[in-house]
């Protein structure tokens, strides 16, 4: 009786470990040309976006200016030539990464009714850090 319970309980821990091994706390989304993640909630979300950071070219992190505490829930929405917009999201976290085509970029980004804009110019070699950070009211 106990070889068939360990038969049965096997295969289901088996795919237990393989199925949470595979899954990501990150959901990595396309707009049009431009792939993007954000997050950085928690240490499984900031070790995720740590893992795939090089396969972004831009990063924005968002924070308080006085406390330093980090921002979720910003708005971002980001501009290229012609000021045609090639993302608007929302981002899930403190940290934003997006894959852009080279070029110049205006990046727009609100929390609480408080507007940032920024202007970043992307290029094949390097990757762009941008921070935003909110006076705290």
């Amino acid at each position: 009786m106990k070889l068939i319970h360990y038969a049965l309980i096997l295969p289901w821990l088996i795919y237990s470990f393989s199925a949470s091994a595979d899954s990501s706390p990150l959901r990595i989304q396309t707009q049009g040309d431009v792939a993007f993640v954000s997050g950085g909630i928690g240490g499984d979300e900031r070790d995720a976006l740590q893992a795939v950071r090089s396969d972004y070219n831009l990063s924005l992190q968002f924070s308080m200016q006085v406390t330093g505490e980090y921002l979720s829930d910003v708005a971002v929405r980001i501009s290229g030539a012609s000021n045609q917009t090639v993302l608007e999201t929302v981002a899930d976290g403190p940290i934003l990464f997006a894959k852009l085509k080279p070029g110049r970029y205006r990046i727009s980004v609100e929390h609480a009714g408080q507007e940032i804009r920024k202007t970043v110019t992307i290029d094949h070699k390097h990757r762009s850090p941008l921070s935003f950070t909110w006076p705290n009211n």
